[in-house]
């Protein structure tokens, strides 16, 4: 039976970083915080030594873990942090989703640790071998639905008890299919079972299926694209906001490579249009992440690549789906490297496709080079065509697939789990804007005006559109189908629909041959109008098609039946414009973050995001957010939507395309670490998994973001060190997070691994404020995850021991303090120091309803969500904060009349996280 486990840290105020060696001739302090003190040897057998002496805490007997194998092992740089990732075996073979992270500090210290284990190895198990590899991709195949591979070959075979080997796609993947043999854990023991991972060639999928190898059924699969749904969206598409535009500032490398390129884009900290215009960024390449520009694939002086490829990406055009490039879809900069393309915003983005991908390309490098500084670097498995000898596995740039014809209003990201093993694809969808009616008008002169969809092959219609006369030329698959009598230019082709006769590229490439300016299809069935699809492998059509319903089909051929009819083929004038996910840097990011959170969890070797309470939304919105953070458009309190632009709100301030937006105002975000719960969201209803499960994680790291942010300031330059910005500071500890966890983490695990990051990074300098920002959100000191499932966890809105004390001449807690309601209630409390009157967190102090019984945070009419929000604090008339000589504080705290039969808790936060805390009774 698989067993989750994590270790809560112990955490006080004092202590040592990880990367702090000690000084020539002293020995090593023991940092309070870590779990043991300093120890000898390789950080591997530390792991090992460690894990096995304390295989109880995490669900197993020291006998479970007598076979432990290291699947990767790398050092932070930032921090001197060794992440040991270590895969529990049994008879020489993996068991899956068996793992432990362990983290190491320079002096040997362990930091942290989690495990994902099995216990009882040997109960039940099943080691019979009747099907190979081959087979093993024919039973996936056939239990995906997949299309069955047409004669699959053996690639590579490796020696081994695991036989990994490596199968041909044949038809069923679009990239070749490793194969392992490892065991399956279940109720009733082990499986020898095979993992295949196969790269769905009919949908955008990256299955990693489990094929038991006695009998070759499907034992388990996980699907390695992170989706967003359309269906998670539908509540938020057509919303609107009253917005502004501005031009944003941006801030870049301090080492920049001089490469002479230049982009046309909506660069850093530009989201999106809705923050202003493009602008010309020249040389971004990061020389510290991209030594070599962003062109670059071997390493010697001069590009490889003109066009939007190179080291870390490959953007290009996919409008057929088909999982590679359409001809000429990646815009080439010439031998200067110039990315300058134009762009409408008030035409279709079918219209400045080049210009999109070139934000795509330029987008995804970004994000390379600044989390490469931040720790997703070679040896921790980032993506790189080229790791130019600095560790890791090469091979795995990211292809970035815009204006994908796989869908609309939505993106996705495929991770292959072993670094360098397969390249991961990320999807860029158009957001047609359903919600505003037709993307296009035909104008029949004498008949009418028509709504008409689009097409995903040809140019869109323009604002002004192409006009002439209209002929009619039944199917159109073929130059006979078509009247004589037809104009040389300037007409508009009006054909039949379906596919039957033969494809609507077909149609498209004669009506152009014979000098129509347009084509308009007659949908053959009722119902809405199709979006038009065809291959983009040959010559690019460079006419505009749409379509039009059937009746409204048959009512312009009867209009044109004699030949005379004219009109336009034209943008509807009541759409605002096709958008074009690629423009959107939030997405972009969102996207790649995927990628950096399934490849940094557990380790280089594994995916393993798995339970309900998955996070992995919410560390993309984080990144994209906090990337993209600008004082102008963000602040704590306000609303910051993931996602505006494609949704066509105007500004940052709209939901985007999450339940809420993200705020430390929780009157806006009211989220708290119940609200994950079945029915645990607003009136009743469920947080959609993963994204809006994930969408409370994000709420809870922006609110520590910006609690930080007051404690050590706003750095606009996100390339800076850690200690420059506590948006800097907070980026480093979410992605040093990440590697800390391990593999199947839920909230209160992934609340751990923070602290204990901060820990390692900084002596725990920031622990009490960590702790504040995570009591909020109900994620406190005595917070309970159980396992990750949605429903098995326990809130809690207190913070560690170390850091709460309480106030003078009152009850220390858990005791009430009985009082009037409505009095001014004097609340005193010591520093020892005079330390000034600036000494107060944002939003402190404040109190908190809560139920006189249990001392809980609960709704006194039932629900979950919203909790009763904090309370900012009140003093009679002007009164302040004073304090005399010796240290010794006041608060004047204003009670409400109407608190009368109730009870609160007050807290008040010091701007370096410590709270005093008391409890209230109110009486009239």
């Amino acid at each position: 039976m698989l067993c989750a486990s994590s270790i809560v840290v112990s955490l006080t105020l004092a202590g040592t970083p990880g990367w702090a060696a000690p000084e020539e001739g002293q020995a090593a302090t023991p940092n309070p915080i870590f779990l043991t003190g300093p120890n000898e040897g390789r950080p591997d057998t530390i792991a090992m030594t460690y894990l096995r002496a304390n295989a109880g805490t995490h669900g197993v007997h020291a006998s479970d873990l007598g076979d432990l194998a290291v699947a990767s092992s790398y050092t932070s740089r930032h921090n001197g942090v060794t992440h040991v990732n270590l895969s529990q075996r049994y008879r020489q073979l993996e068991v899956f989703g068996a793992t432990a992270t362990v983290n190491v500090a320079r002096d040997g210290s362990v930091v942290f640790v989690g495990a994902t284990l099995v216990s009882g190895l040997s109960a039940g198990t099943s080691a019979t071998e009747s099907v190979d590899a081959v087979k093993a991709v024919r039973a996936a195949a056939k239990a995906l639905k997949l299309p069955a591979p047409r004669s699959p070959k053996v690639l590579s075979r490796a020696a081994g008890p695991a036989k990994r080997t490596v199968v041909s796609g044949s038809g069923t993947s679009d990239q070749p299919i490793p194969a392992k043999l490892g065991w399956q854990p279940g109720e009733d023991g082990l499986r020898l079972a095979w993992q295949v991972v196969i790269d769905d060639s009919t949908d955008s999928h990256l299955w990693n299926a489990t094929i038991d190898a006695q009998s070759g059924a499907l034992l388990a699969v996980e699907d390695w694209t992170t989706h967003d749904e359309v269906a998670d969206l539908s509540s938020t598409l057509g919303q609107h906001v009253a917005g502004r535009s501005q031009v944003s500032g941006g801030a870049g490398s301090p080492n920049p490579v001089q490469d002479g390129s230049s982009y046309q884009v909506f660069g850093l900290p530009t989201e999106s249009p809705n923050d202003g215009p493009r602008t010309l960024v020249t040389n971004p390449a990061d020389g510290t992440a991209s030594p070599h520009g962003w062109h670059d694939t071997d390493g010697a002086p001069g590009a490889e690549f003109t066009m939007t490829q190179g080291v870390n990406v490959h953007a290009y055009q996919d409008q057929d789906n088909n999982n590679t490039a359409d001809l000429g879809s990646s815009p080439d900069g010439g031998a200067g490297l110039t990315f300058n393309f134009p762009l409408d915003l008030g035409e279709h983005a079918q219209n400045y496709r080049d210009a999109a991908t070139a934000n795509l390309f330029y987008w995804n490098n970004i994000v390379h080079d600044v989390t490469h500084r931040y720790g997703f670097d070679e040896a921790s498995g980032n993506f790189q065509a080229n790791n130019y000898g600095r560790g890791g596995v090469s091979g795995d740039y990211v292809r970035a697939e815009a204006a994908d014809g796989g869908g609309t209003n939505n993106a996705n990201f495929s991770t292959p789990a072993v670094d360098g093993d397969l390249t991961p694809r990320m999807q860029m969808y158009l957001w047609p804007g359903n919600q505003f009616g037709a993307q296009n008008q035909v104008v029949v002169d004498g008949a009418g005006s028509f709504d008409a969809s689009w097409s995903r092959f040809t140019p869109a219609p323009t604002v002004a559109g192409r006009s002439g006369r209209f002929v009619y030329g039944g199917t159109g698959c073929a130059t006979g189908t078509y009247p004589e009598s037809r104009p040389a230019t300037d007409w508009i082709a009006v054909l039949d629909g379906g596919t039957a006769a033969c494809s609507y590229l077909v149609r498209a490439q004669v009506a152009e041959s014979l000098g129509a300016v347009a084509v308009v299809i007659a949908h053959n069935a009722a119902g809405t109008a199709p979006v038009l699809t065809g291959s983009m492998a040959g010559a690019p059509v460079t006419i505009p098609a749409v379509a039009v319903t059937q009746a409204d089909g048959a009512t312009i051929k009867t209009a044109v039946a004699d030949g005379t009819a004219t009109g336009t083929l034209r943008k509807h004038p009541n759409h605002p414009g096709i958008r074009d996910g690629d423009l959107d840097a939030g997405v972009v990011i969102h996207e790649y973050v995927h990628g950096i959170s399934n490849r940094l969890t557990g380790g280089p070797t594994i995916n393993c995001l798995t339970g309900d309470e998955r996070m992995g939304e919410g560390w993309s919105d984080y990144f994209a957010i906090t990337m993209l953070m600008d004082p102008r458009f963000d602040s704590a309190e306000g609303r910051r939507g993931m996602g505006p632009y494609v949704l066509f709100q105007d500004d940052r301030s709209g939901n985007g395309i999450r339940p809420r937006p993200y705020s430390r105002n929780m009157d806006i975000q009211p989220f708290t670490y119940d609200s994950i719960k079945t029915g645990g969201w607003l009136n009743g209803t469920s947080l959609a998994m993963p994204h809006g499960v994930g969408h409370g994680w994000a709420s809870v790291l922006w609110d520590m973001t910006w609690d930080l942010i007051d404690r050590h300031g706003y750095n606009p330059n996100i390339y800076d060190a850690w200690n420059t910005g506590g948006n800097n500071l907070a980026m480093q500890l979410v992605m040093d997070g990440l590697k800390f966890q391990g593999c199947g983490p839920g909230f209160v695990t992934g609340r751990n691994a923070i602290i204990a990051a901060d820990a390692a990074l900084t002596g725990g300098a920031n622990a009490c404020t960590l702790w504040a920002s995570f009591a909020r959100r109900g994620l406190g000191y005595s917070a309970v995850q159980g396992t990750t499932n949605r429903d098995d966890n326990t809130e809690a809105f207190d913070t560690h021991p170390t850091c709460r004390g309480d106030f003078t001449g009152r009850a220390a807690q858990p005791a009430l303090n009985t009082v009037d309601a409505g009095d001014a209630i004097p609340m005193r409390f010591d520093l020892g120091t005079n330390r000034g009157l600036d000494i107060l967190a944002s939003n402190s102090p404040y109190s908190r309803l809560v139920d006189c019984d249990t001392l809980k945070t609960v709704n006194p009419d039932g629900g979950v969500t919203p909790r009763p929000t904090p309370v900012a604090a009140q003093t009679p008339g002007d009164a302040q904060l004073a304090v005399n000589a010796n240290g010794q504080y006041l608060y004047p705290w204003k009670t409400d009349p109407a608190w009368a039969g109730t009870c609160r808790e007050f807290v008040l936060t010091l701007d370096n996280g410590f709270q005093h805390r008391a409890y209230f009774r109110f009486i009239a």
